[in-house]
């Protein structure tokens, strides 16, 4: 039956869901031990764990921007999704015999490759399944976005394989599952149509590919290795691009030339909410180790279970935030996109306020209860709800037609830098190794986590106040 008439969704989307679901499982696993396993195994210091952890962030959220790219220009999405499924399950497998340094940074970097040539083209190919004006596509995609969430909440179980089996283990369960993923989306293929063939003259291009991907390897590599020259070629990268924007708004008619200043503020404002967010994966992320209980009503918990549960969040409250939005719109009372983005940022600073207040509550053994992080984690969820998905519509509806997959992009790479500036923001909250107390550090994360909360706070005011000044053009 023509996919236009179909009252069934692509019969690979069942496919690309388990795909993703394990690619993202593998991911999370990485991602959510990463500052444990530098601490904890290599004996790394905080500062050092925490530049890191945003340097990787960082590549991971930026990488996607040039996989997606090369998918459209020279290697399709199926073969882009491929390679980077393989760059994966290598990347992973490197990391769980990565006892030395020597094998940590090659890992991380082959991992940031993958995530490049993966992760932008497998929705993407979601997309090429479905006629323009199907009225399933939404429905797909938000099945497709179920599989990313469950995906990341199975990744909570890897706290207690660790406990069990050790590190590498653990990280060898991300490669099986990246292999899991690849699988599948092998077994789904037959299902995939309207796709180009990869072009046999284009073949021997793959040679080229794979020897332009270990010097990038190399030079990641390098980069994370290289901490100081970390610290200032990105943030450098960020005002060019900075540079670039404006450029770009000036070069619009009057009208899109509005449009496209309200996006960049919308753009530049994600930054500060990645940027705190992210925290549940660095500084959060040892706060909770070190000084959280792991018991819930006799239930024994691990570190991994706190992050995993924002996934759970999504999953359940996701469903009502779309429906709301839909009710609100339809009695044309749905807040702006610059409304939804000032309480996204001033929840992600209540999240910190609520882990700052916690620390003022300890039990006899000087910990915190647990439910303390999982409230946080809830409000900032809720703050994820009210950005994540409204500055994806945002660009749709405010980029110029011309410019629409451009500023995509670029929305993604605004995610990086979030990433990059987490790991510099968690240095606030880096414990010194002189300092052993539980209350001497306690002192120090309600601290830092109080300045968290601040700059969500006065960002939050500032948009506030941009919305007014804008309001012409938000009705316009």
């Amino acid at each position: 039956m023509d996919r236009n008439t179909s009252t069934h969704h692509p019969k690979v989307l069942p496919f690309l869901f388990l795909t993703e679901m394990w690619e993202r499982f593998g991911f999370y696993v990485v991602q959510g031990l990463l500052v444990l396993y530098m601490t904890e195994h290599f004996g790394f210091s905080d500062v050092v764990s925490d530049t890191i952890s945003g340097t990787f962030m960082g590549l991971v959220y930026i990488s996607p921007f040039v996989g997606g790219y090369l998918a459209d220009k020279v290697l399709g999405f199926k073969v882009s999704i491929l390679w980077g499924g393989l760059f994966l399950v290598l990347g992973y497998a490197l990391l769980a015999f990565s006892s030395t340094t020597a094998l940590f940074y090659p890992s991380l970097a082959v991992i940031i490759c993958g995530n490049g040539l993966f992760k932008p083209n497998i929705s993407s190919l979601l997309g090429t399944q479905y006629a323009p004006h199907d009225p399933r596509r939404d429905s797909g995609f938000t099945i497709f976005y179920i599989g990313i969430n469950l995906g990341s909440a199975l990744s909570g179980a890897s706290g207690y394989i660790k406990s069990l089996y050790g590190w590498n283990v653990t990280f060898s369960l991300a490669s099986i599952g990246m292999i899991i993923g690849v699988f599948a989306f092998l077994s789904g293929a037959k299902h995939l149509h309207g796709l180009k063939p990869f072009p046999p003259k284009r073949r021997p291009f793959i040679f080229r590919f794979l020897f332009y991907c270990l010097l990038i390897i190399a030079g990641l590599s390098f980069l994370l290795k290289m901490h100081a020259v970390a610290n200032y070629l990105l943030p450098g990268t960020g005002i060019i691009l900075l540079i670039f924007l404006t450029g770009l708004t000036l070069m619009q008619t009057p009208e899109y030339r509005k449009r496209m200043i309200l996006l960049n503020i919308l753009i530049i404002s994600s930054i500060v909410f990645w940027t705190l967010f992210l925290q549940i994966f660095i500084s959060a992320n040892l706060f909770v180790e070190r000084l959280v209980e792991k018991n819930l009503f006799g239930i024994p918990l691990t570190t991994t279970v706190f992050y995993a549960s924002e996934a759970v969040f999504i999953i359940l409250l996701g469903p009502f935030f779309a429906w709301s939005w839909d009710a609100l719109g339809r009695n044309r009372m749905n807040p702006s996109p610059i409304t939804k983005f000032t309480l996204g940022i001033f929840f992600a600073g209540l999240a910190f306020v609520i882990l700052s207040i916690s620390t003022s509550f300890i039990n006899d053994s000087g910990l915190i209860n647990p439910l303390w992080v999982f409230f946080a984690y809830l409000v900032i969820t809720i703050g994820e709800l009210l950005l994540s998905p409204i500055g994806l519509s945002a660009i749709t509806q405010l980029a110029p037609p011309h410019l629409t997959g451009m500023m995509m992009g670029i929305w993604f790479v605004a995610t990086g830098f979030g990433g990059i500036f987490a790991g510099m923001l968690a240095k606030m909250a880096s414990i010194p190794e002189a300092i052993q107390t539980n209350a001497e550090k306690l002192s120090i994360y309600q601290d830092a986590f109080l300045n968290y909360a601040y700059l969500a706070f006065v960002v939050a005011i500032f948009l506030f106040f941009l919305h007014i000044t804008f309001k012409k053009w938000l009705r316009e």
